[in-house]
């Protein structure tokens, strides 16, 4: 039996495992020239009610002091080189999706605006969200008109009442928040509901990362106990070579080990006689 035949597969094993967790954890990095430059929105409602105001702020690497912005509405361009771009009255016209880009970026994912003429509108951040995402729903009225007796709806569900006006938290949102939601509220002595708003939430990749953790934990703890493996055993065969040896010897020399021995007892047994000297 060779030496490496316990520690071989599982060292070889765990070393399989082991590039096999990190090249799942290493992100895809593809090289396709500048980054995108990243556009959100201030306040950061994708919907919003005519004459309300936004602003439209492009985030990317550009010389320092250099506007050199660019536009895109529906895919025409915008006459502005500014890293922001503010619309003080919105229109319905006002309505699609935006793309920037700057100096050294390429173009931002577009952010779609919904413009919105009526007298109360449920205000997103998103129509889409991914699991764990954090948000904020926000019953909106014209003008920002005065509002209370609030009531948030979640498919149908009253959600939360508020006798004055208030925003609506989600810390975490999971599959259940998906649905339709819509607010109700009174403005003076009429009693307004928005139109419902379709939120999708996305099953996220975090349950992956967490699987992948724990796979990558557990070829470590594999690695860790073959290494432990390889040592003792070594240690082991180290031992039984060094006794084989000694058994060895004494079978290949038993005079010379008979010898001492009898040498050995001999000089035991020497401290109890009388010396050579007390005879004369």
């Amino acid at each position: 039996m060779g030496e490496s035949w316990v520690p071989q597969p599982v060292t070889t094993f765990s070393s399989v495992l082991l590039w096999a967790g990190l090249l799942c954890l290493a992100p895809a990095v593809k090289s396709n020239g500048p980054p995108k430059a990243l556009l959100t929105l201030e306040p950061p409602w994708v919907n919003v009610l005519r004459e309300d105001n936004v602003t439209l702020k492009c985030e990317g690497l550009q010389t320092p002091g250099h506007d050199s912005t660019e536009w895109f509405h529906n895919g025409s361009p915008i006459s502005i080189n500014q890293e922001s771009y503010t619309i003080p009255a919105l229109n319905l016209k006002d309505s699609g999706e935006y793309q920037c880009r700057t100096e050294q970026t390429s173009l931002s994912n577009p952010v779609r605006l919904q413009v919105t003429s009526d007298w109360l509108l449920l205000q997103v951040e998103s129509l889409v969200f991914m699991e764990g995402d954090s948000t904020m729903l926000r019953c909106h009225s014209w003008k920002s008109k005065p509002l209370y007796k609030v009531t948030y709806y979640h498919n149908d569900k009253a959600l939360k009442y508020g006798y004055h006006y208030f925003d609506y938290i989600i810390p975490q949102v999971n599959l259940t928040h998906s649905g339709s939601y819509y607010c109700a509220g009174q403005m003076g002595r009429v009693l307004h509901t928005s139109k419902s708003v379709m939120i999708t939430v996305q099953e996220g990749n975090r349950h992956i990362i967490r699987g992948l953790t724990i796979i990558l934990a557990q070829v470590v703890v594999i690695a860790l106990i073959a290494a432990v493996a390889v040592y003792y055993y070594k240690r082991h065969r180290k031992t039984v070579s060094i006794s084989e040896e000694i058994k060895k010897k004494e079978v290949e020399n038993p005079v010379s080990y008979s010898l001492l021995k009898y040498t050995d007892t001999y000089k035991e047994e020497e401290c109890g006689c009388p010396s050579y000297q007390n005879h004369l």
